[in-house]
């Protein structure tokens, strides 16, 4: 699972990227004063990149990290699914991600992913220990990854304006990961990640590298 990210730049540092593609990223909202070594936690607000108009326009926003479907008419609250992560064995037919799949790609922008194991000798009620993972920088898009998402805009009782939220997808733990979970986002560079906003399928996302792809770090949550 993918439950914890971090995202240390400014949404400049990545749009000067997307130009040099021929990418023109429009900005839907204003950028919050966010502290970069605060993490993103389901619920928070993070932002997002999805296609909008011509095939050569993006729009970014921020959206709730929790995909709540379009067909709720519920509270937000009262939507009870974990939709922070769709699995990519069946994203494509699970009722709450499969028109997303279709329709609702997105990026999300990290410069690193946490997860957590259970260390030797671990007993239920203690600390898990916490890993920070990273990789190199891209030529293409520095020290940004992009997390293969799934968003959706839905109507929720107590949110008439309208909710633009997402969801992470993931897939089985390569080399690197499988040490301490068995599964893992699906992590893209930029080329890649705009091959999936193109509307590549699922089998076309990006297989985890080779063992020495990623650097995992234990990094205790900070008291």
């Amino acid at each position: 699972m993918c439950n914890e990210y971090q995202l240390r730049v400014r949404r400049a540092d990545y749009d000067a990227d997307f130009r040099a593609l021929g990418r023109d990223v429009l900005w839907r909202d204003a950028e919050p004063n966010r502290p970069p070594d605060v993490c993103f936690r389901p619920t928070d607000r993070a932002p997002i990149l999805r296609r909008a108009g011509g095939p050569a326009s993006l729009e970014g926003l921020e959206a709730r990290w929790w995909l709540v479907p379009a067909f709720h008419r519920g509270r937000v609250s009262e939507w009870k699914a974990m939709c922070t992560n769709a699995r990519i064995e069946t994203a494509a037919t699970a009722p709450s991600f499969r028109d997303s799949v279709r329709w609702g790609r997105c990026l999300a922008p990290v410069t690193s992913v946490f997860e957590y194991d259970t260390p030797p000798g671990w007993r239920k009620g203690q600390p898990r220990r916490r890993w920070e993972v990273t990789w190199p920088e891209d030529r293409g898009s520095g020290p940004v990854r992009f997390l293969a998402g799934l968003c959706a805009r839905s109507c929720p009782a107590d949110r008439p304006e309208g909710l633009d939220s997402f969801a992470v997808i993931t897939r089985p733990a390569g080399a690197d990961m499988a040490r301490i979970h068995d599964r893992q986002p699906v992590l893209m560079t930029l080329s890649e990640g705009l091959d999936w906003l193109d509307l590549g399928g699922l089998d076309a996302l990006p297989v985890p590298g080779p063992e020495g792809t990623l650097v995992l770090r234990e990094a205790p949550r900070p008291a």
